[in-house]
This record gives structure tokens, sequence and C-alpha cells, in this order.
């Protein structure tokens, strides 16, 4: 089973790029922080996402960077070459489903 449901604020503004004929695809990471403190401080994780199609317009059109969304979907890892030839190994969150819980602007 790979199924990975998290809830915390997207870390920058969204980028739609296209790829391919008619494909959409939004890359950005999400910051979860963690339920525990270590001396004092928050610690946080950050999860890159991506997410694809309808579900890339949507979190385009409604999210922006420190809103926080509850999303569902699963890991994926893959590798690519960077500009210097150094293969990069990466795992990601390929999002099925985006909930909007809250804006910053609703923080004030």
């Amino acid at each position: 089973m790979n199924r990975l449901t998290v809830t915390g604020r997207l870390v920058r503004e969204n980028i739609l790029k296209e790829v391919g004929e008619e494909r959409i695809v939004l890359n950005n990471a999400i910051a979860i922080p963690r339920r525990y403190k270590s001396e004092g401080n928050q610690e946080t994780d950050f999860i890159n996402i991506v997410a694809w199609g309808k579900r890339a317009e949507l979190i385009e059109e409604y999210c922006h960077k420190g809103d926080l969304v509850g999303l569902d979907g699963r890991i994926q890892s893959r590798t690519y070459q960077n500009s210097d030839d150094q293969t990069v190994y990466t795992v990601e969150m390929l999002v099925d489903s985006v909930e909007f819980l809250q804006s910053k602007k609703e923080l004030a």
C-alpha cells in the first residue's frame, strides 16, 4: 500500500509548467511541523509535491505560499541528470486530492 495524507503549509508560490502537449504540472513543497519539539525548537519536515492536470490548476488558482492545505496522494521516487551531469535521486508526493484548509490571510 502506498498512501500518504499530510497537512501543512505551502513553501513557495505556485508555478504551473506545460510539459508535452497540453499536460500541466505543478511542483512545490509542503512544510509539515512535527508533533514534538527538540530542545524547545519546533522541527519541520519539507516534502516535495507534484500535481498534474486539473489538480495542479486548482492548487495554482486557490493556494498561495503559506496557505494551510491537506493533501492525499502517494510517494514516488525518480532520478534525473542535473546540469553537472550527476544523477540526482528524489522522493516526492504525487498529489491525488487537495483540501483547502486556511489561507495565510485568514490568520490575521
